[in-house]
């Protein structure tokens, strides 16, 4: 089995067994393989919208005599396949993940999304409450000095959260790096705040939600 980095082994660990699984935005497809050759998925579709990571991931799909399980797709997103049991996500921002979950019909209906965003983490996890998806697991992973959060969620119907789960769900909490995390949380959130009150870049209105996130954090913070 092809060893995987720290961060994209949480992502493939973060698969269930289950019938099939997307990987969206597959690269060179080391997660696709890694997932089949656990055994715990039986079809899997590796998909990414430019042709040359595709091209590698099929020649590692070749090399591990895998092509009987793991198919290719050549799209944008989620854009003409059809449902699957899971859909990974994973190396790309909050942002663009929302509006792939959000363009595709499905995703709704889907066992479980396997999500890891390399940036605006916020973004995501509140587009995911909104849209009714509970996050159901969130581990932190750390890996060459970086922070990760890979988010497990599934949809539910109507999602009620506080200020702060939108900088680390509920279900992070226990997490061995959850007070770590949330320290660098907090760091980032004050610098953000004291640079755009000096550059008066921000409204009464935009003082005071800022204000409030970070205090939520910080309440938060103290029960770690």
């Amino acid at each position: 089995m092809r060893e995987l980095g720290a961060r994209l082994l949480a992502v493939a660990s973060a698969v269930p067994p289950c019938e099939s699984v997307v990987d969206c935005g597959c690269d060179h497809g080391y997660v696709s393989i890694y997932i089949a050759e656990s055994g715990k998925v039986k079809r899997i579709t590796a998909s990414d919208i430019n042709e040359g990571p595709l091209n590698n991931a099929k020649n590692e799909i070749a090399a591990a005599g895998l092509g009987g399980v793991i198919k290719t797709r050549l799209t944008d997103g989620l854009c003409g396949i059809d449902k699957h049991d899971c859909v990974v996500i994973a190396g790309m921002g909050g942002e663009t993940i929302s509006d792939i979950i959000g363009k595709s019909e499905w995703t709704k209906e889907a066992k479980a999304l396997v999500l890891q965003p390399m940036t605006k983490v916020e973004i995501l996890r509140e587009y995911l409450y909104r849209e009714g998806f509970e996050i159901y697991r969130e581990e932190i992973i750390s890996e060459s000095g970086h922070m990760y959060s890979v988010i497990s969620a599934k949809y539910s119907g109507k999602v009620t959260y506080e200020p702060f789960e939108r900088y680390i769900s509920r279900a992070a909490l226990g997490e061995e790096l959850a007070a770590t995390y949330v320290d660098a949380i907090i760091k980032r959130l004050r610098k953000e705040l004291e640079s755009r009150l000096a550059a008066g870049a921000l409204s009464d209105e935009e003082k005071r939600l800022r204000e409030k996130d970070l205090k939520s954090v910080l309440e938060m913070r103290e029960k770690l």
